[in-house]
């Protein structure tokens, strides 16, 4: 992942037993709170504090989380844990999402079970007693449980401290709006009081600025730009530099440093207007919002800012997303087609799979300069993910996702990225009724993996309503 949450994880240890459980107690809980967290440094940037066994680690471990100032507090009850001094320590960085690992080591009861056993093997109860204290102080965290030896339960541990950074960082979120929504699209935009709802921030880019912006960048960048451009596309792209490619990369390059310039999270870039064709040459924007998406800042078009927060939830818990439609429905493979106007996401590509950008004027839909992106989708697990604003639920955006699996590419004349996605729930003629009856609006961020469990965590600590289709 090219984005990695800062991971403060504490162990729960109970004093008041260790008489019983005998003196290499301390020594043992640690290794069981090791072995939970390990897993986690492959995508995370893990720090684990240790055990909080008295007054003197309260003091500590509330140091130590004041100063990383943590995206997520994962705790570790590793055994009975009083929640008081836990609650402190977590309290000292309120605003940080919370995550318990209720993990077992012991699999099977026998006749050497005993009050020993029983003291050490209490990680159902620390786990309880830490999440009834959160919740009476008006806290929600996402607890799981599940056995050491079960690498499922490490991959939802991944997973669940991914979307407690996502939650963490829907908290302020900096969505740019390059160009208001294409005209009758009043479904899918924001104005900045229905983001601050959200409690994200809408930075607004006027066209002046956009326009300067774009005239400024210099040929030499644009061929500095070219000769970088093999080092982020997927090796063996097909492509061949046009003029059309040139007037694409000049609308890349003014985006990668506005959004550099404002410190954005995700966007849209409504190209197909005077943001986009009708600048001196100008170009639709594919290209630009491609390697934005590529890089870890999704945009999305035509002024969609809910799917371009989507897009940004979807990419954070997957590592790749694709802004698209679920188009028409073959009846015989009971699958959608998606597809778009020409955008991309090259984390999506499977190694040696086809890709290329070539010239938009006969590809896009439209007769217009700049370049449109067809790639391979890796087959395999996705989720169908969304954002819409529905006020019959909240003032604050609800997340939406519908998992499913990618097929292999499908066989058509279109010129863009395109996939075959067959959703759990069947036929898809109903799993299409099912999505719009919760709301979506007609684009998506189609993500690598089974998010659906994800979403509902990452709404549950970010306090955004979600609907989850086709999984009851």
């Amino acid at each position: 992942m090219s984005w990695r949450p800062r991971v403060a994880a504490i162990g729960g240890f109970m004093q008041y037993f260790e008489p019983i459980m005998g003196p290499d107690s301390r020594r043992e809980r640690t290794a069981h709170l090791d072995h939970t967290v390990a897993p986690l440094a492959a995508d995370a940037e893990l720090h684990n504090l240790g055990l909080l066994v008295d007054a003197s680690d309260e003091a500590r471990l509330s140091e130590a989380v004041r100063r990383l100032v943590p995206d997520v507090l994962l705790i570790v009850p590793t055994m009975a844990t009083p929640p008081g001094p836990m609650l402190r320590i977590i309290e000292s960085v309120s605003n940080a999402p919370v995550v318990i690992a209720c993990a077992h080591g012991l699999e099977s009861i026998g006749m050497d079970y005993g009050m020993a056993a029983l003291c050490r093997h209490s990680a159902n109860v620390g786990a309880s007693m830490v999440e009834s204290l959160l919740r009476r102080r008006g806290r929600e965290p996402v607890t799981l449980v599940g056995f050491l030896s079960d690498a499922e339960f490490h991959h939802r541990l991944r997973l669940a401290v991914r979307a407690a950074g996502v939650a963490h960082r829907l908290d302020g979120l900096r969505i740019a709006r390059l160009g208001v929504p294409m005209t009758g699209y009043d479904h899918v935009g924001l104005d900045p009081a229905e983001a601050e709802a959200s409690g994200m921030v809408l930075v607004d880019i006027p066209l002046e600025r956009w326009s300067d912006r774009v005239a400024g960048v210099t040929a030499s960048e644009i061929d500095q730009f070219f000769d970088e451009l093999p080092g982020l596309m997927p090796a063996g792209t097909d492509w061949e530099r046009t003029g059309d490619h040139d007037r694409a990369a000049r609308l890349a390059i003014a985006l990668r440093a506005l959004a550099d310039a404002e410190q954005v999270d995700c966007g849209s870039l409504t190209c197909r207007g005077p943001f986009g064709v009708g600048l001196e040459n100008g170009a639709i924007g594919c290209l630009a919002t491609t390697l934005m998406t590529s890089s870890g800042i999704p945009f999305s078009a035509t002024g969609d800012l809910v799917t371009a927060i989507a897009m940004f939830i979807g990419r954070s818990l997957g590592g790749a997303t694709l802004y698209c439609e679920l188009d028409a429905i073959d009846r015989q493979r009971d699958a959608f087609l998606v597809a778009n106007t020409g955008e991309g996401d090259w984390g999506w590509v499977p190694p040696h799979g086809h890709s290329v950008i070539r010239p938009a004027r006969d590809h896009s839909g439209r007769d217009v300069p700049g370049v449109v992106l067809q790639h391979d989708l890796r087959p395999g697990p996705g989720t169908m993910v969304a954002v819409t604003l529905d006020r019959t639920l909240s003032e604050r955006v609800t997340l939406l996702a519908m998992e499913g699996e990618v097929g292999e590419p499908p066989q058509t004349s279109l010129k863009v990225t395109q996939g075959w996605f067959q959703t759990v729930h069947r036929p898809a003629a109903s799993a299409m009724e099912r999505w719009i009856g919760a709301g979506a609006t007609h684009h998506g961020a189609l993500s690598a993996g089974h998010l659906a469990e994800a979403i509902t965590w990452v709404a549950r600590l970010a306090q955004l309503p979600s609907r989850i289709v086709g999984c009851d």
